[in-house]
């Protein structure tokens, strides 16, 4: 039969996407030993984050043991290793050259590495993740599975050798996917895995020295070194649980200078119900803080800022603020901020506050922090501070408005300054932001104003404390807890645990402000079909989180004398006898009909809701892995 020059062309098609396929299930041209490196960027002494595991695969299951996960997370969650793409890929490369190979390891591989105790050193990749690893574990047998693995490697395509350790140790490239590999290495019984070629090798597949010595070593204590850097040592053998350590300063985004004295955060599981390599029964999680007290500035007693705060906030936090470099941040804007710098130096005191409210966003939270009580007292220090706070609000605090007016340069609204009653004092500037918590229009300046939204950003002195907030109303709320017009966060948490206190959390607030600011990032118009799978899958569960009382995370009366760790306690506490204040939210919460445009409407609407959940979570007793009062 001839063939036509279409039907050629369809068969020339078929076979290119058979190759295609073959190539890519199977890869018999992929090359021997065929991968590219890009070294990784980070410092293998200092992990972000650590995972210590008898058994990773019970990891998540023990994990959903704290109710608030329970209610958070998903089966998919439970199931994360049996599902897992990379798992997945590992399992079918391993099973492809047990059977081309005529060997049977599949759960020396990949079962026994989830299912025996494991160490998990985890660094922040470019984008922010915990995206490079490295896994240490040890088992009965290895050293003959590895010399099955050396003989595989001498004539296979997707498994080689890729560089050598010290002492003549062979580290193996396994390939899963085009741009996927998998290095691992092992000595005696212990085996090392590495997420990808980079950890250990460069651009031009050559070993990078130090990280050699360090992965070296970790075959043989198995990375206690990471552990040491986190004043930690081995568990012990008895030990049927978990420690998950993370790294404040990789928790804060790279802003730990604000809490320099907190340095990690440990979660612990102690199984219970059965012995050591079986599944537990029960258990319960524990926390800790790895405290530095050489930067704490002082004893860290928080009683006067929640004495300041404004209640029914979504969060809080306590701030060990160093204020020797908070002046040297000020003394690097410029020669003109050189005043600010030396009040902010001797005149401040103790922690700073920062709070996030369901009414505002979260880009736009409020912070407290509180002045010496000598400096409050001597008039002479008062007008200083004053004189230097204008100074500093007016030159860092403002953008460029296009249509502020007709001169020449760098053009700004101007500062207006206030004193609403004895004692206070209000800097205020708008700044024009799409993301602003108010509206342009209708305000004072909406011919003025460059974006439909603007901050109204300001910063108060009253009564011993700094406020400063891009949301006045946020400002407003704490001069009226100042004034004893409103309640404060003091008035929700026990009297014995008020200077201990660190963290407060409130999840029906917290929920509704994670709602309004999905329902603004998802305009119905632009997101459809995100925002309705954020309707389905996320609204049930901010529910169900919106259940749950007030949470408060309190430390020890006393904090050890050099680096340590210490116990953090969490509490279940008592809720504002006053409902928030009812200012509309910025923009429309998620779960609003098309119709709901009014913003007053749908604040209130979310409030009722959340009152609501209160009283329901009154009639709930306290949960297990929680104390209550």
């Amino acid at each position: 039969m001839k063939l036509t020059r279409k039907k050629a062309a369809i068969t020339v098609a078929v076979l290119i996407v058979a190759l295609v396929a073959i190539q890519a299930i199977w890869r018999p041209f992929g090359g021997k030993g065929a991968f590219r490196s890009h070294e990784a960027a980070f410092d293998i002494r200092y992990p972000d984050a650590i995972i210590d595991s008898a058994a990773l695969s019970r990891l998540p299951r023990d994990m959903i043991r704290v109710p608030l996960l329970h209610a958070l997370l998903t089966r998919d969650f439970v199931d994360y290793y049996e599902s897992n793409a990379a798992r997945l890929s590992a399992e079918g490369a391993v099973r492809r050259l047990a059977f081309e190979h005529d060997l049977d390891w599949r759960d020396e591989l990949i079962k026994r590495v989830f299912d025996e105790p494991s160490r998990v050193l985890l660094w922040r990749s470019p984008d922010g993740r915990l995206g490079y690893w490295v896994m240490t574990m040890r088992r009965n047998g290895l050293a003959k599975l590895m010399q099955a693995v050396g003989n595989v490697a001498a004539g296979d395509t997707q498994l080689s050798q890729a560089a050598t350790l010290s002492g003549g140790v062979p580290v193996y490239a396994l390939k899963l996917a085009v741009g996927h590999t998998l290095l691992f290495a092992a000595k005696g019984e212990r085996l090392v895995v590495m997420s990808e070629p980079g950890i250990l090798l460069d651009a031009d597949g050559k070993n990078i020295g130090e990280r050699a010595s360090a992965l070296g070593k970790m075959l043989d204590d198995g990375g206690a070194d990471a552990m040491h850097t986190y004043r930690l040592d081995d568990a012990s053998a008895e030990v049927n649980g978990h420690r998950l350590i993370v790294s404040v300063n990789y928790l804060s985004f790279g802003y730990q200078a604000f809490f320099a004295g907190v340095n990690a955060l440990r979660f612990d599981f102690a199984a219970s119900g059965k012995n050591a390599g079986e599944a537990a029964a029960s258990g319960a999680w524990s926390t800790a803080a790895l405290i530095d007290p050489a930067h704490l500035p002082q004893h860290w007693d928080s009683a006067d800022l929640w004495r300041a705060l404004p209640a029914n906030a979504a969060a809080c936090a306590s701030l060990p603020v160093d204020w020797n470099d908070a002046a040297d941040l000020f003394g690097k804007l410029g020669d003109g901020e050189q005043a600010a710098a030396k009040i902010v130096r001797e005149s401040f005191a103790g922690p700073a506050g920062v709070c996030w409210y369901a009414k505002s966003t979260l880009v736009a939270p409020v912070f407290v922090a509180r002045l010496k009580a000598q400096a409050v007292q001597d008039p002479a220090q008062l007008a200083a501070i004053k004189s230097a706070l204008a100074g500093v609000f007016g030159d860092a605090i403002g953008a460029y408005e296009a249509k502020a007016g007709n001169d020449a340069g760098y053009r700004r609204l101007p500062v207006k300054t206030s004193e609403p009653s004895a004692g206070v004092t209000l800097w205020t500037r708008p700044v024009s932001a799409r993301s602003g918590t108010a509206q342009s229009a209708g305000s004072s300046y909406a011919a003025q104003l460059s974006a439909p939204r603007y901050f109204p950003v300001t910063l108060a002195l009253a009564h011993g404390y700094v406020v400063f907030s891009p949301d006045a109303r946020l400002v407003d709320d704490t001069l009226a807890v100042l004034d004893k017009r409103y309640p404060a966060i003091a008035d929700t948490l026990a009297p014995q645990r008020l200077s201990t206190t660190v963290v407060s959390i409130t999840p029906g607030t917290s929920a509704a402000l994670i709602e309004r600011e999905a329902g603004r990032a998802l305009p119905a118009d632009q997101e459809a079909v995100f925002r309705n799978a954020a309707r389905t899958h996320l609204l049930p569960k901010l529910h169900a989180v919106a259940s749950y009382p007030p949470l408060a995370l309190s430390l020890p009366d006393s904090l050890p004398s050099s680096l340590g760790w210490v116990p953090v306690e969490w509490h279940f506490e008592s809720r504002a006898n006053a409902s928030p204040r009812g200012d509309a939210a910025a923009g429309r919460p998620l779960g609003a009909g098309q119709k709901d445009t009014d913003d007053d409407a749908a604040s209130a609407r979310s409030n009722d809701q959340a009152d609501q959940a209160d009283q329901q979570a009154d009639q709930q007793p306290a949960q297990p892995g929680t104390s209550g009062d």
